[in-house]
């Protein structure tokens, strides 16, 4: 393992929502034109696909604190800019309302709806991305290799996504079920070296998959502008402790797995087909249920996976000084609910989408 921690980015979609009649609104690119966030920001704030949204992008850092403070305060400037603009800023990773979603007036967007159709139109989802630093494409193969497995946990701790139209969609995260529509997004196989990588990559673009190693939506991936591997499985987390402990992970995981390539460890004989199960049953129960172990196959106790999870990474998080503030979060996780738990229980206590609505915005930004 890197003798010093590695650093950890985060990018954060977010839903702008009308707080009087709790539809989203087109307002992104003048939320984002107002003074109220500017300033010295430790990371950016940007559009997205659809105008209904914003993204955030920290600063990447070593430190769990810093990290913290960085997404806090991006929440902050962007919730304070939303509400000058009168909207509210929603950590959601699908609208809990009905949403017919407005492409942002750039060239690329435009001809993601032209080329992609109602995949792209539909397709107002708000993930959580976290980029971890690599010191080679062999290395981020490697680990992206060996890490696929445990993937889909992750995506069950983030769940944030239980409401689609207006409707329980009976899924903990439909984001997931909606972005997998795009033809490129999903577990890849074994690669093997950075020059299959490549060649994957290349062939997607040249048969019209994907209009440019930007549209590699796979569950994780060598970004393509920063030299990390960027994990992609996550709903963006109600919380910002929940990001943090994502995060957390996320970089456990990637060292994890980077030691085990630097030591010539075998790559786990996982199946991408079995990893679409497994992701199948983190998306649709959460932490509610049970999830699919990837080292046996066997149906087990979330709590128990999620245990697993941080038992395999322990040395890494504990050399990053993150093992403590782990354990913690991850009782905390399980005692209050994912955001999906969460949702949902403000909708059953008077049955009112405003609640829902409520709970998001203030959870959002609780400053």
């Amino acid at each position: 393992m890197t003798a010093s921690p590695r650093t950890v980015g985060v990018e954060e979609e977010f839903l702008l929502l009308d707080p009087d009649n709790l539809a989203v609104r087109a307002a992104a690119p003048r939320v984002l034109s107002r003074s109220e966030y500017g300033g010295r920001l430790d990371g950016d704030l940007d559009v997205e696909l659809a105008a209904e949204q914003v993204e955030s992008g920290s600063a990447p850092h070593t430190s769990l604190a810093a990290l913290r403070a960085s997404l806090s305060a991006l929440r902050h400037a962007a919730a304070r800019a939303a509400r000058a603009e009168g909207v509210a800023l929603a950590a959601t990773a699908t609208s809990p309302t009905p949403a017919d979603p407005t492409v942002t007036p750039k060239p690329r967007y435009e001809r993601m709806h032209a080329e992609f159709g109602i995949t792209a139109r539909e397709q107002l989802t708000c993930g959580c991305h976290v980029h971890v630093a690599v010191e080679s494409p062999e290395e981020a193969v490697g680990a992206l290799d060996r890490l696929r497995p445990w993937l889909p946990v992750l995506t069950a701790m983030s769940t944030n996504s239980p409401f689609w139209q207006g409707e329980d969609t009976g899924y903990a995260s439909y984001r997931t079920q909606v972005w997998a529509r795009w033809p490129t997004a999903g577990a890849p196989a074994v690669f093997g070296s950075p020059a299959e990588y490549e060649r994957v990559v290349d062939l997607l673009v040249r048969s019209g998959a994907a209009m440019d190693d930007g549209m590699i939506y796979f569950d994780a991936r060598l970004s393509r502008r920063y030299p990390t591997l960027e994990l992609r499985v996550a709903d963006v987390c109600l919380s910002v402790d929940d990001a943090v402990l994502l995060a957390a992970l996320a970089r456990g995981l990637v060292t994890t797995a980077a030691a085990d390539w630097a030591d010539g460890r075998p790559v786990p004989d996982t199946r991408p087909e079995v990893l679409r199960a497994a992701t199948w049953r983190a998306a649709r129960d959460g932490l509610k249920g049970e999830l699919l172990d990837p080292t046996t196959g066997e149906l087990v106790k979330a709590r128990t996976l999620v245990d697993q999870l941080v038992t395999r990474t322990t040395p890494a998080l504990a050399a990053a000084g993150d093992l403590d503030a782990v354990a913690g979060m991850v009782d905390d996780l399980f005692s209050r609910g994912t955001g999906a738990d969460r949702q949902r229980a403000a909708l059953r206590r008077r049955g009112r989408m405003s609640d829902v609505v409520d709970l998001i915005t203030r959870e959002t930004d609780p400053r």
